[in-house]
């Protein structure tokens, strides 16, 4: 069964706000999007998945990794598209588990480093950082409406998200 919409719970954030970007991977025409280290506290527990993207989450319910097995060359081009100025530091816990989700619409600035994937359409939008480049719109119900990947870089071979997870490994954790 697909979900309608993806809840989340919005609490005042524990924590400095996490690092985070996309990578995009040359080679498998795929984007994977960090977010925060890979610790004991932040291992894969759950995820949800549509056709094309797939969210991985922890024990805690903390979004830890995207992935967006979609082409640069299919995202739908909107010139003029500007992530949200304002950003709220915020606590995001995704209250679904193990569920599909309906594809979002996919879309880009046409340069290839930003990408919107957009689940609904609504108005009265809150944005809330889950990464440093990561954002998230969520509605007035607190479902999600979108999310915004700012800082999106081509790598190769795995060689970029690499060198950012071991630099990310090098610092300790926040409030461990």
């Amino acid at each position: 069964m697909t979900l309608k919409a993806l809840k989340v719970r919005i609490s005042t954030p524990t924590e400095p706000i996490l690092p985070g970007r996309g990578f995009y991977q040359l080679e498998e025409d795929s984007l994977y999007v960090q977010i925060g280290p890979f610790s004991k506290k932040r291992r894969f527990f759950s995820y949800l998945e549509s056709e094309n993207v797939r969210f991985d989450i922890d024990r805690q319910g903390r979004l830890i990794f995207i992935e967006v097995v979609v082409a640069k060359r299919h995202w739908k081009v909107e010139p003029g598209l500007f992530p949200p100025t304002i950003v709220e530091a915020a606590d995001i816990r995704w209250l679904n588990f193990r569920a599909r989700v309906g594809d979002p619409i996919l879309v880009s600035a046409g340069n290839g480093t930003l990408l919107l994937l957009r689940f609904r359409n609504s108005t009265m939008l809150r944005n809330y950082y889950l990464a440093e480049s990561v954002v998230a719109q969520v509605d007035e119900n607190n479902k999600l409406a979108a999310v915004w990947i700012t800082d999106i870089g081509d790598d190769r071979a795995g060689q970029k998200i690499a060198a950012f997870r071991k630099k990310m490994r090098g610092k300790p954790e926040p409030f461990s």
